[in-house]
């Protein structure tokens, strides 16, 4: 009778079957042992373990397959190391041979075939993704509809739809085999069903429970997926404007504030796909992308840039928080400002921009329109208008005056950093010049009055940039970005310009300072004054970070005061009340009392502040006292 000797491949298999393949790191040196061990070859047979677990993922195995390399310090020894740690008998899973009959030479390994085994792959992913999908229906057939005061809706301050449903985590655990997961915590309570699309087929399911933690279903398919609001509210002959938003939240906002059709992509990266998708389907559609001013803003523009779609951007006050965060997208928007709000900065976005589309020309201060129909443009009309993102790298740049900017024309506008890099600081002033009528080039000039000397084409003008931001140091563009967050708005200040208020960080030759929400000021500390004695002691001894001040420039010479947002708000409201008073026709006597109550309110702010700072300095005593002598 011959006896059969197990193979090394059949060694590797029964030995992994005794090791549980849920822990991610043994599930990582696995992939690098049989690597080490067999090769391309050894995929198949940590595969096939790997399946056994119940948050396996084909799109994960095959990444991490990829990684592993076969140096990277784990063989095969290791595998059969752990699987005796876990009962496997290793002596008995070998058969007793004679070394005669054992082969020197170990056998050639049979070539892989890349093609075939990349075919293997992608029908082992179709395999999954279909697999997920059925279970989505099931768990949406199972799922009911969604009931009143959904924490997670209520805090975001929008309403359920009928595209959502609703299961308690227990139920989703039950049915799914295992517990929704998100940044390694549980998802807890009422758990919202999302209904993800492609096309028209269900492919997987967003879940988001009462806290707003957010998981989706394991190897669902989800590139080019999306979310639609009120599917139905497309059809033909009532097209409106396509909305297509990051979460599930703001899409139910902008939905709420417009009424036009909403989407969401339901990740930054999943932006671009899905505006592709709708602008492939409905090529003359006007479509927004909705943009969060956080880390996927850079995703939402090349969305809105790749599908030549509207960018539109949410506004927010500089002081504006939620729960001491800074809000980023138009549902903060609408806890904030309110529906109508947000619904007038959507239809603006949309709305100006085509009026603006129509203009073909200019003539006399009167627009021509493409229809013939001629009128006149009125100041700052055309203000707060997102433009149309342009897909023509050869279209010429537009520049727009927002209302903001033209009631405050002191106010910094950012300089290009590509523009300003692009012309030497010595030629910058010659190039901001307008360029002299060709047709009175040959006209003769008057004659300069005595004793003025003649205006020169390199003299600044009231407002223009001191410097250009091609000007300040890389390291300190670096330190504004660390300071005040990666996507920010940067800017110089201008001849005669301010004041500007806010926050700063106080460099050895530059102050950065942030005038609102995104956007800082860089003022170089060559030519500037502080006013203040304590603000110089501030400065020289490094206390400045961090404190808030006012600049304002006479001519290039900038001086620096002291500033209190809390005093400078109580002012403005004060004074807003009283303009509300007499124009409601109340007599000056209210003006007293509003003075008395302005006193007496900043009077509370300054007690408030001195026994702050007495408890901080009673702490630091008591510290101090209560360390060790030396």
């Amino acid at each position: 009778m011959n006896t059969r000797y197990l193979s090394e491949e059949e060694r590797a298999r029964a030995a992994l079957a005794k090791i549980p393949a849920e822990d991610y790191a043994t599930w990582v040196d696995m992939a690098f042992a049989l690597k080490q061990g067999f090769g391309e070859a050894g995929f198949d047979i940590w595969d096939e373990w790997s399946r056994s677990a119940h948050n396996y993922s084909e799109r994960a195995a095959r990444v991490t397959w990829r990684s592993a390399g076969e140096s990277g310090g784990k063989t095969l020894a290791t595998l059969f190391w752990l699987a005796q740690q876990h009962g496997f008998d290793v002596r008995a899973s070998r058969a007793a041979m004679d070394p005669a009959d054992r082969p020197s030479v170990s056998p050639p390994r049979p070539p892989v075939d890349r093609a075939q085994m990349e075919a293997r792959g992608e029908a082992r992913v179709r395999a999954r993704q279909a697999a997920v999908a059925r279970e989505a229906l099931a768990i949406w057939n199972w799922a009911r509809p969604v009931g009143p005061g959904h924490p997670y809706l209520e805090r975001k301050q929008v309403r359920a739809v009928s595209t959502l449903r609703e299961l308690e985590a227990g139920e989703l655990h039950a049915l799914l085999g295992y517990a929704p997961r998100s940044a390694d915590e549980s998802l807890r309570g009422r758990v919202l069903i999302v209904p993800v699309r492609i096309g028209e087929s269900l492919s997987t399911l967003e879940l988001i429970d009462a806290d707003g933690r957010k998981s989706a279903l394991a190897g669902g398919a989800k590139s080019g997926g999306c979310w639609v609001v009120e599917p139905d509210q497309f059809r033909d002959g009532a097209l409106t404007p396509i909305l297509i938003a990051e979460g599930v939240a703001t899409a139910l906002a902008a939905w709420k504030a417009t009424g036009w059709f909403s989407v969401a992509a339901l990740s930054s990266g999943n932006l671009r796909p899905v505006a592709a998708m709708w602008r492939g389907r409905f090529p003359e559609a006007e479509i927004v992308v909705l943009a969060d001013l956080g880390a996927g803003y850079e995703h939402a523009r090349q969305a809105a840039l790749c599908t030549s779609s509207l960018l539109a951007e949410p506004r927010f006050a500089a002081e504006h928080r939620i729960d001491g965060e800074i809000p980023t997208d138009f549902d903060d928007m609408t806890v904030l400002s309110g529906s109508r709000a947000v619904g007038e900065t959507l239809r603006e976005s949309v709305y100006e921009v085509t009026r603006r589309n129509a203009v073909v020309a200019e003539v006399d201060g009167k627009t021509v329109a493409a229809d013939g129909s001629v009128d006149t443009l009125k100041e700052g009309e055309m203000g707060n208008v997102k433009e149309k993102l342009m897909g023509d790298a050869d279209a010429p740049a537009r520049r727009r005056t927002s209302r903001r900017r033209a009631a405050n024309p002191d106010a910094p506008e950012p300089v290009p950093q590509e523009s300003a890099a692009a012309v030497p600081a010595a030629g910058r002033a010659q190039a901001q010049q307008p360029e002299p009528d060709r047709a009175g080039s040959d006209a003769p000039r008057p004659e300069p009055l005595p004793g003025r000397v003649a205006d020169t084409p390199g003299r600044r003008q009231v407002g223009e940039p001191l410097y250009g931001l091609a000007d300040v140091p890389g390291e300190i563009k670096a330190l504004a970005r660390h300071r005040f967050g990666a996507q920010i708005r940067m800017a110089t200040p201008r001849e005669n310009g301010g004041p500007y208020r806010g926050e700063v960080f106080n460099t050895e030759h530059y102050l950065i300072q942030e005038v609102s929400t995104r956007s800082v000021v860089f003022h170089a500390k060559a030519n500037m004054e502080f006013v203040s004695d304590r603000l110089r002691w501030m400065d020289e001894n490094q206390r400045l970070n961090g404190a808030e001040v006012q600049v304002g420039y006479d001519g290039s010479h900038g001086k620096i005061y002291p500033w209190d947002r809390a005093r400078d708000l109580l002012e403005r409201t004060v004074a807003s009340l009283k303009k509300s008073a007499r124009e409601v026709g109340f007599g000056s006597e209210l003006d007293a009392t509003l003075d008395q109550l302005q006193g007496a309110a900043w009077t509370r702010v300054r007690d408030a502040r001195a026994a702050a700072l007495a408890q901080s300095k009673e702490r630091a005593g008591l510290e101090q006292g209560e360390a060790p002598q030396r």
